[in-house]
């Protein structure tokens, strides 16, 4: 497995596409193809998109490239693209567009999986995405860019129930029943990833192709030595990350999760996040994200939220408000007999109790 210091990224997505994991080999699968539809993550990551799209039109017939966008439930636009393959044809996935969709059944744990018509209808499907933790997920990437990438609002919904369980837990992809059930929707329709992993400063650390399960466990595996992070339990936690996962409360609320390994029982956690793109949609936000997948996972706790924000927009999520970062820790009784922990990219974290 290429891992590595001293390589770009490019020449780690080459090598990995060279030595598939659990597949053909692409370019075998390419010219077998018809249609190739390429799925890319929307503008709610931070992903290196062209050095992987530049690796696959050196091995795939670029005249048979569709681009998606898989947005999931989010409002998405095809921003993303690169410049230098804007000319390819491209859709940025609508997941309440049931018009779009194909039907492939239901999961079963009961998930209806439909799919966006043009990801459904492709001869090859190749996931693209970077690896780091997610809270309910266990890692990102994988199956999840087809499904719930491109499934439909309703269905991913219907899977993202499943995050209350027990095993659907930050950095647990084995026996996790959400991710179970997402790698059980994405199989019916089929595809490869192309997957890379990187350090939380960017810098490349490995890349894997094949098989949307086989190949992102193997990757898990590379990664979890970069992730897990170990701190001292405390009273108070502060949590903070770069955009965009800073930029909205929506995103910004999985960076709970990392602080619930170290917080004490009755503990406050403070997020800072400039949250320019808002709360909304709050009951998403306040239900199905806080207290369906993060709450429930985490002890006895306040959350205080220092962003951009007028006291009155904060008021209407689960979180209280405080104006700059100082005042909270004063709010919360930080002194020097008893600090806070602050985790500085915390969603690049899987947290242990030192």
């Amino acid at each position: 497995m290429p891992s590595g210091s001293a390589r770009d990224l490019g020449s780690l997505c080459r090598d990995a596409l060279r030595s598939p994991i659990g597949s053909e080999p692409i370019e075998e699968l390419g010219r077998a193809a018809d249609s190739i539809a390429v799925i890319l993550s929307d503008e709610s990551r931070d992903e290196p998109r062209r050095a992987m799209l530049d690796a696959l039109v050196e091995v795939l017939p670029r005249r048979k490239l569709e681009l998606v966008v898989a947005s999931g439930t989010h409002a998405a636009t095809d921003v993303v693209v690169p410049e230098p393959f804007r000319d390819l044809p491209r859709v940025v996935h609508d997941g309440n567009d049931v018009t779009r969709l194909r039907d492939f059944g239901s999961t079963s744990r009961g998930t209806r999986v439909r799919v966006l018509r043009e990801v459904a209808d492709s001869d090859l499907v190749i996931a693209t995405g970077r690896l780091r933790p997610h809270y309910f997920a266990g890692y990102s990437g994988g199956a999840k860019s087809i499904f719930p990438g491109c499934g439909h609002a309703e269905d991913i919904l219907k899977n993202h129930l499943l995050k209350s369980h027990v095993t659907a837990r930050l950095g647990r992809v084995h026996d996790n029943v959400c991710r179970a059930d997402m790698e059980e929707a994405a199989r019916k329709v089929g595809g490869i990833v192309l997957n890379v992993l990187m350090d939380c400063d960017g810098a490349p650390v490995a890349a894997v192709t094949g098989d949307i399960v086989e190949a992102h466990r193997e990757l898990v595996r590379l990664a979890e030595p970069s992730f897990l992070v170990r701190a001292p339990r405390a009273r108070v936690v502060v949590v903070a990350d770069r955009p965009p996962v800073s930029r909205s409360l929506y995103q910004a609320s999985k960076l709970l999760p990392p602080a619930g390994a170290i917080l004490e029982d009755g503990g406050t956690i403070i997020v800072v996040a400039e949250c320019d793109l808002g709360v909304e949609p709050l009951d998403r936000v306040n239900e199905g994200i806080y207290r369906s997948g993060v709450a429930a996972h985490l002890p006895e706790h306040r959350v205080v939220l220092v962003s951009q924000l007028e006291p009155s927009r904060v008021a209407m999520t689960y979180a209280a408000s405080a104006p700059s970062l100082r005042s909270a820790l004063q709010d919360a009784g930080v002194s020097a007999r008893e600090p806070a922990v602050l985790l500085w990219r915390a969603g690049e974290m899987i947290t242990q109790a030192s």
